[in-house]
């Protein structure tokens, strides 16, 4: 992965994460506005219809302005149960669309020389918006009736309730709503940056950890591949000479091949793991028999280069394991205990339990680990100068590979420094894994 296009992949995550933040806020502000649209209006509304809908109230209203057309009332007309007079209104139209209750309204009446009549829409309530001779804008939610009664030629009856107050706030709290929205959404930026630099990060580190293992193998590959070449190429510079006289060309180029499957083989197995293709044939197993079967072939191998293996292998019980696996995890730390020890060193492989767990541990009492190795001997290729000096021939898998079967396991595996000199790799396996 390139600089320009790390940070191409960095611009979309963050310009992605906006725009997640940006509709959400978006659709919450459209909902809270909608929500509020709809109850802001709902009392005054059902308050409407039921004026609406009283018959006697609207006929009290026609026969009251009758009575002030004949008798002028000075302080019009009285309030009635239902009719909140403060914020709504009764309005009686004639056919001609002439107001004819301009006394009981008082001031309302030069409020509402504007409003017409709208026949348009009877028994639906709706929003009037009126500009009285002040240039101030009132706001009416309004219902048009007929008249129950052609008495006084009211043919049509319009109920007002002024809705200020409503509109006042909800513009109000609109305002605070949006700044709001406005204020957590540039907050957001914030969050999606930081948001964009942890995703990068497990991509970044599984980017490094690609282009790392890309190069070590294909260092790891050259050297057998030069080898096995120069020893093929060597060969037929002398085309008179018999196999017998090539015998060393050849077992090296052999030699080099068997290296070199090793390390593909190697290799394949952390590439099936980094893509999760590995799976666990898990069986019920006995651990001791287990371990007596795993560690019988070494003991000639020691004796052989003058080393001691024992093992304490009293533990008796019954876990689920892939037997495969785990026989190749003891095999490596084996093989490094062999490899990494002079003649005269010994190798201990202990197996124990507790009530939880099963734990396996390899002692040898070759070189100590420095701490600052220990930390790294588990990663991939890492193989630290004590083993480069030995020329033990091995890639630095071993231990990689050790470390994800034993994870697979939902284990653990580490190494700790033994006194007086020495090391000790403990694995740690869970009784009860299932």
């Amino acid at each position: 992965m390139r600089v320009d296009e790390n940070r191409k992949q960095r611009i979309r995550y963050f310009f992605s994460n906006i725009g997640a933040f940006a509709i959400i806020f978006i659709a919450l502000g459209i909902i809270v506005m909608q929500i509020l649209n709809i109850t802001a209006y709902s009392e005054t509304n059902i308050s409407l219809q039921n004026i609406a809908e009283d018959t006697q109230l609207i006929r009290e209203e026609i026969d009251s302005t009758s009575n002030t057309q004949n008798t002028i009332n000075p302080e019009g007309p009285p309030n009635r149960p239902g009719l909140n007079r403060f914020n709504s209104q009764i309005i009686l139209w004639n056919e001609d669309g002439t107001i004819l209750n301009q006394e009981a309204l008082g001031d309302l009446y030069n409020q509402i020389t504007t409003l017409e009549l709208d026949t348009s829409q009877i028994n639906e309530i709706h929003h009037v918006e009126l500009t009285d001779s002040n240039s101030d804008i009132l706001n009416f939610q309004t219902i048009t009736i007929e008249a129950p009664t052609n008495t006084s030629d009211v043919a049509y009856v319009t109920i007002l309730a002024n809705t200020n107050q409503i509109e006042s706030a909800t513009t109000n709290f609109k305002r605070i709503l949006i700044l709001s929205l406005v204020f957590f959404w540039l907050v957001s930026i914030a969050i999606s940056y930081y948001l964009t630099q942890q995703n990068m990060k497990p991509i970044m580190k599984a980017w490094r950890k690609q282009q790392a293992f890309v190069e070590n193998a294909s260092h790891e590959l050259r050297t057998p591949l030069t080898i096995i070449q120069n020893s093929l190429e060597n060969m037929f510079t002398h085309p008179n000479h018999t196999v017998i006289d090539e015998s060393e060309n050849i077992a090296q180029a052999l030699n080099e091949t068997r290296r070199l499957t090793g390390l593909t083989t190697d290799l394949l197995t952390i590439a099936r793991s980094d893509a999760n293709e590995q799976t666990l044939d898990l069986a019920l197993t006995d651990i001791g028999p287990f371990i007596n079967e795993v560690t019988k072939p070494f003991f000639e191998l020691a004796n052989v280069a003058g080393k001691t293996l024992t093992t304490d292998n009293e533990a008796k019980a019954i876990v689920k394991i892939d037997q495969k696996k785990i026989r190749q995890v003891m095999i490596i730390l084996l093989d490094n205990a062999l490899k990494y020890t002079e003649a005269g060193d010994q190798i201990h492989v202990i197996s124990r339990t507790t009530n939880k767990h099963w734990y396996i541990e390899v002692e040898n009492t070759g070189a100590s680990i420095s701490d600052e190795d220990k930390e790294r001997i588990f990663e991939r290729f890492y193989r630290d100068d004590h083993s480069r000096a030995s020329d033990t021939g091995g890639y630095g898998l071993g231990l990689a590979i050790a470390k994800q079967i034993v994870e697979d396991h939902q284990g653990q595996i580490s190494a700790q420094d033994i006194a007086p000199q020495g090391v000790r790799f403990q694995i740690r396996l869970s009784k009860n894994y299932d």
